[in-house]
């Protein structure tokens, strides 16, 4: 729920099993989706210092949450990026753990992958930072286009085709810890598309909402424990996160942790929390019309406006369809 100003509690009166006394906390909520991980991440980046330059916070999750602002103003929002990084709705998808595929590469010629495991074992699956690799090599190296279509037209043992729907082996089943392949399927790659869609699209309608474009960003902060181990780079290849130097993008860890840690032992990080929750406009996706049309020009690798990834365009890659 959104609550800015909490009643004060005991852990008696929410029934925690600490001593029964003790204060419980609870950190401003803006919006829906919007809770107090997020305002208390805010607080370890310069956001939360009354910069004068334009900041953005990404927390990339099932809900990716994204504050944009500086001292003057303060914009946020949730998209459902969906569990697509997490694991969820991939076939051989899974968290980062023991076994995941987190690293791969793709020969441009036999189209076969090399691949690496978290703990360096044989995989069982491959996790988010592993499938934007993937991704944007077969992206590079011609054997998806931009819809994120396989292509049928070079021969290579790690595509499968059957019928409409074809798929890409990672790992033959010989070298999986599951004795089956480890694959990404079209559809799939369809569920990846959506979720870095659902991200990018967010960033792009919030400083639509401004008058301001991507290049007014000084700084792009990246909380959570996906973004960890986020190859940016290959990130903005696919068309998760805007094309900008790379220099202006840092990862903060587990930002929320650390911020309750800081409204804990500090008052004044405390009243900094809630006036940073009182100044944020909450913008609610499912109804802004604009939306709905960046998201459909997101769609793509890494989107149909290509000219919005400079970098990306750079490399000359092919952009026909080969279905």
């Amino acid at each position: 729920p959104t609550i800015l100003e909490a009643p004060y509690l005991t852990a008696e009166d929410v029934g925690i099993a600490i001593h029964p006394q003790s204060w419980i906390y609870i950190s401003p909520a803006v919006g829906s989706y919007v809770g107090g991980d997020i305002t208390s991440g805010l607080l370890c980046t310069d956001i939360a210092k009354g910069s004068e330059d334009v900041n953005l916070f990404i927390d990339i999750g099932t809900n990716g949450e994204l504050v944009i602002g500086n001292r003057d103003f303060l914009m946020t929002c949730a998209c459902s990026a969906g569990p697509a990084f997490e694991g969820g709705g991939i076939e051989n998808g899974m968290r980062a753990a023991v076994g995941a595929i987190e690293k791969v590469g793709v020969d441009p010629v036999t189209g076969v992958a090399s691949y690496q495991t978290i703990g360096n074992v044989k995989p069982r699956g491959i996790c988010g930072s592993g499938m934007i690799l993937l991704l944007a090599d077969l992206f590079l190296t011609g054997w998806i286009d931009p819809a994120g279509k396989l292509n049928r037209t070079k021969k290579s043992p790690a595509i499968q085709v059957n019928g409409r729907q074809a798929r890409y082996i990672i790992a033959p089943a010989e070298e999986s810890a599951t004795g089956k392949p480890i694959t990404i399927s079209e559809i799939d790659i369809e569920n990846i598309i959506r979720a870095k869609a659902a991200i990018y699209s967010a960033c792009a309608l919030m400083l639509e909402q401004v008058g301001l474009g991507f290049d007014d960003i000084a700084n792009i902060y990246i909380a959570g424990g996906f973004g960890r181990f986020l190859d940016i780079e290959k990130a903005i290849m696919i068309g998760l996160i805007p094309d900008l130097p790379r220099e202006k993008y840092h990862y903060i860890g587990n930002s929320s942790l650390m911020g309750a840690y800081l409204v804990l032992v500090s008052r004044e990080f405390k009243q900094r929390q809630l006036e940073l929750a009182q100044r944020m406009t909450y913008i609610e996706l499912n109804t802004a019309p604009a939306y709905m049309d960046q998201y459909t020009g997101a769609l793509f690798l890494p989107h149909t406006d290509i000219s919005r990834f400079p970098s990306v365009n750079a490399l000359g890659i092919e952009s026909e369809v080969k279905c």
